[in-house]
């Protein structure tokens, strides 16, 4: 193999292996999520929540609890719909533009988020109290480190551009023009049920629900328990699944190339001893011309390559005997020069 072919063959197993490890990462990391999940301590919120709290040290490394949203402080409000009432509240303003693609030599979309804002009141998850009661709560920590937290849009208003003369010519030269900006609102209400998973400690007698240690997964979503188990399982099983096909590829390519590197090897070690062979049956000739021994029929074919030596060299696989020894030895291809099939042997010829 020459070198481009062996650089062609790195890329393709380096691209596969580093596909590879992406995908297993991904999944690893799933599958300690999911066993995680699986060992989780599934709890209620209800009167007997701060007993077992008691009874664990005042501290769950990984718990599991659902509620719903409440406020501990003002509730935050949409300038749009004043009514709503929620906790979380992120604004997002949204750039779109067109711009030229000189390689398709077209027009491409562009979406540029240009503004974020994100505001958050304290707040906690309540459960169904009984009557006369007392209502069970627990404060949710770092709510926007938390994954698979969803946050319902109130507000969306897409406003077209209106470019000016100005703005018209610079971007035709800068090719890139501006089409529109979209606005959009986002508010985690009150009242929306949620399930979080993390650490469960208790600080003064409040109930908190943090992020967890120990490389553990913060969730907070409006999914129940076992849909997120299953959203996650379905996951994981997909980067599996891809994590499998990949290694039997990088598998496969790599006997490939193995059997190809070994077999063009091999067929070199053939190609030098036959070369071998050729020159000790060039000198067995000489000698034997010298003694005049025997006599050159000048009527036997020539070398196809110098046109002035007779042929003396037969190439295999194809069987044509068109080559003398020095053309043999001098000749860089692998391939015949008549019906240009791979040469695999030289073998030297001796024709009466």
């Amino acid at each position: 193999m020459d070198l481009e072919k062996i650089l062609e063959a790195c890329a393709i197993i380096g691209l596969d292996v580093c596909c590879f490890t992406f995908f297993y990462s991904i999944y690893k990391e799933g599958a300690n999520c999911l066993k995680a999940l699986k060992e989780a301590k599934q709890l209620e919120m209800n009167s007997e929540l701060q007993k077992k709290l008691e009874d664990c040290g005042g501290t769950i490394p990984y718990a599991v609890i659902s509620g719903k949203v409440k406020a501990l402080s003002a509730p935050l409000r949409t300038e749009h719909f004043p009514f709503l009432r929620g906790v979380l509240q992120e604004k997002i303003t949204n750039e779109f533009k067109v711009r030229w693609i000189p390689g398709l030599r077209v027009w491409g979309p562009v979406d540029n988020n240009i503004n974020r804002k994100i505001a958050s009141v304290p707040f906690s998850l309540v459960g169904k109290s009984k009557l006369f009661q007392k209502k069970i709560s627990v404060e949710i920590s770092e709510p926007f480190s938390a994954q698979e937290l969803v946050l319902t849009e109130v507000y969306n208003d897409y406003r077209k551009y209106d470019e000016s003369l100005g703005e018209a010519i610079i971007g035709l030269l800068s090719r890139e023009h501006i089409v529109g900006i979209k606005d959009t609102e986002n508010l985690l209400l009150e009242d929306t049920t949620l399930t979080a998973i993390g650490k469960l400690t208790s600080e003064n007698g409040n109930l908190i629900m943090a992020s967890p240690d120990d490389d553990l997964t913060y969730f907070l979503t409006p999914l129940t328990y076992d849909s997120l188990y299953k959203k996650i399982s379905s996951r994981v099983s997909f980067y599996k699944g891809a994590t499998v096909v990949l290694g039997l590829i990088t598998v496969v390519l790599l006997g490939y190339y193995f059997k190809k590197s070994f077999s063009e090897i091999w067929r070199r070690i053939c190609h030098a001893r036959d070369l071998r062979r050729c020159r000790e049956a060039r000198k067995l000739k000489r000698q034997s011309r010298n003694s005049g021994a025997t006599q050159v029929d000048e009527n036997r074919p020539k070398c196809v390559i110098c046109l002035d030596n007779f042929v003396e060299i037969i190439l295999l696989d194809c069987g044509h005997a068109c080559l003398c020894f020095s053309c043999s030895e001098q000749i860089s291809t692998t391939y015949c020069p008549i019906c240009r099939s791979r040469v695999h042997r030289l073998i030297p010829v001796y024709m009466p």
